[in-house]
């Protein structure tokens, strides 16, 4: 299952001590049983959430364990939480590998919001919403290079159609 947390971050003064601590908590969080990996993805272009943290979890019984509700969860960001806006927590359902852009290489994401959004591009690995937020119906995802990248988000808002590039590389528990 993929679990993916995206936002904005509101104070751009305060980016570098933002990024410093998100990649402690990515650590933190790869320290919980059932976290399998993580990796944290910037938007090209502009959106409402441009960051993006996607983590390969064992299943949705990790969010209601103890070790994650005594270390992490929406109340652990602390002091940063009034500066993370746009922040939406979907989990997604389906035994699917992280992404993992190689150099050159993208991250395209298209969701699907309403049941009478188009249907996700060819090429995409198909998502559907499983539990937290469920801001999305279904998301795709797609590792490819720039042009494949445009191709699949083309048409779509830039909320619903986003080229991501990898802020940190793929990380393991």
């Amino acid at each position: 299952m993929l679990y993916m947390v995206e936002l904005d971050f509101a104070d751009p003064a305060r980016l570098e001590q933002w990024e410093a601590w998100y990649g402690a908590h990515l650590l933190k969080l790869l320290n919980i049983p059932g976290f399998l990996s993580a990796q944290r993805f910037r938007s090209l272009s502009p959106c409402s959430s441009p960051f993006l943290a996607v983590y390969q979890v064992e299943s949705q019984a990790v969010f209601s364990s103890e070790p994650y509700r005594s270390r992490a969860g929406p109340s652990s960001p602390g002091e940063w939480i009034p500066l993370m806006i746009n922040w939406k927590r979907n989990l997604f359902e389906g035994q699917v590998a992280p992404p993992q852009p190689a150099e050159g290489q993208y991250l395209a994401v298209v969701d699907r919001i309403l049941d009478n959004d188009p249907a996700l591009p060819s090429g995409m690995i198909r998502l559907p919403a499983l539990a937290l937020d469920r801001s999305v119906i279904e998301r795709g995802i797609a590792v490819c290079d720039s042009a494949q990248a445009k191709a699949m988000v083309s048409g779509r808002t830039p909320d619903s159609g986003r080229i991501f590039r990898a802020l940190t590389p793929l990380m393991r528990a």
